[in-house]
């Protein structure tokens, strides 16, 4: 009886040293490269031969395919970067710590609500930028406008007199350019000053 219990304590830690994690690199890039030509294959069922049953249970509750989030960890993560995660293999050659790599690779890529909606509101933005645009222009045609109006507001002299002005010098005759002023008495007094020679010394 002894001697079977001892068998069975020997069995018991032979069992367990093989299901503790190995640092074989063999058996890990070889875990790792039959797990990632799954994954790329779609191959979810058979990805999971390559993960511990404790990881495999929590990445596929029905065994058969990953989770959703899982499935685009997965696909996100290429071999290179699953052999610089620091995975380890159990004693079977399944990776150890694959699960933590991909929650890992998910939350890489998690954003913000902002940072969610960038581009989703192009066509408020356009618009905006288009009423910027139409103000602008407005504003622009409003001070032509005013520079318009200002350059016509320009004094006008004339040579009338207004009411006041002729009670003012008691004149009743608007007032002429010399040029166009016609006077027949004036004209004959200077032809005879003159003798009709209005340019002479």
């Amino acid at each position: 009886m002894k001697k079977i219990l001892l068998g069975f304590v020997l069995t018991a830690f032979a069992l367990i040293g093989c299901a503790g994690t190995s640092n074989d690199p063999e058996a890990l890039d070889n875990a790792l490269v039959g797990f990632t030509s799954c994954v790329q294959g779609s191959r979810w069922q058979e990805a999971l031969d390559y993960v511990t049953p404790d990881e495999a249970n929590q990445i596929s509750p029905d065994g058969y395919e990953f989770k959703p989030e899982y499935q685009t960890a997965a696909r996100r993560l290429p071999l290179s970067t699953l052999r610089k995660a620091g995975l380890s293999v159990d004693g079977r050659g399944r990776l150890v710590g694959i699960k933590a790599a991909m929650d890992e690779a998910n939350e890489r890529y998690v954003v913000s609500e902002e940072q969610a909606k960038v581009g989703t509101n192009l066509e408020e933005m356009e618009k905006k930028r288009i009423q910027r645009r139409l103000e602008e222009g407005q504003k622009i045609l409003q001070e032509e406008e005013q520079e318009a109006e200002q350059e016509q507001q320009v004094e006008v002299f004339t040579n009338k007199l207004t009411d006041e002005e002729k009670r003012k010098y008691g004149s009743t005759r608007d007032l002429q350019a010399p040029e166009e002023f016609h006077d027949e008495n004036t004209e004959e007094a200077e032809e005879q000053i003159f003798n009709g020679d209005y340019e002479s010394d």
